[in-house]
């Protein structure tokens, strides 16, 4: 008798099944939804921190551009930096020291765009006469410049304590 006529077929293996993972396998889907939480909670907390901003910027939007435009700009300032800012670090704040906390809100390239606006309205309660329609729209540019490009994440440079009681 041939011998290869005893032989058997060769058994193919099986194939390899996708399930269950290997531990790489699930070890990057772990590290996927984390991340994926973790940019979700960023973007709440994000839009959660822009909140007073978006509700000043239609605040904003509303007030009307008269001779008491100022008195009213300088009050929705003063709301956007009390929630942002600590009290005593703001509320404090007027004239000058007013105005250099709110030029050191915004990046060197807004900040000379924005002086003038900034400065003729924080002098603007000291003036015997109420401001023209031109320094009221540069006030108004100022204010709008302000409220959207403003880094409100960190307290900008520190107004010292002795110019904050002067003006006290």
């Amino acid at each position: 008798m041939d011998p290869l006529a005893q032989l058997k077929d060769i058994h193919t293996p099986q194939g390899v099944d996708w399930w269950p993972l290997a531990w790489g396998w699930w070890v990057a889907a772990l590290l996927v939804v984390v991340l994926l939480c973790g940019l979700v909670y960023r973007i709440v907390r994000h839009i959660r921190f822009n909140r007073a901003r978006r509700e000043a910027i239609a605040l904003h939007k509303n007030l009307s551009v008269d001779a008491h435009y100022p008195a009213k700009a300088n009050q929705l300032l003063k709301r956007v930096t009390l929630h942002y800012f600590d009290a005593g670090y703001s509320a404090a704040a007027y004239g000058s020291a007013w105005q250099h906390l709110l030029l050191n809100c915004l990046a060197d390239k807004h900040q000379a765009k924005a002086k003038p606006g900034l400065e003729a309205l924080c002098q603007s309660p000291y003036q015997p006469a109420a401001p023209d329609s031109e320094q009221l729209s540069e006030m108004h540019q100022a204010v709008s410049l302000w409220l959207q490009q403003a880094r409100l994440k960190h307290v900008p440079e520190s107004v010292s304590t002795a110019e904050v009681n002067h003006n006290v």
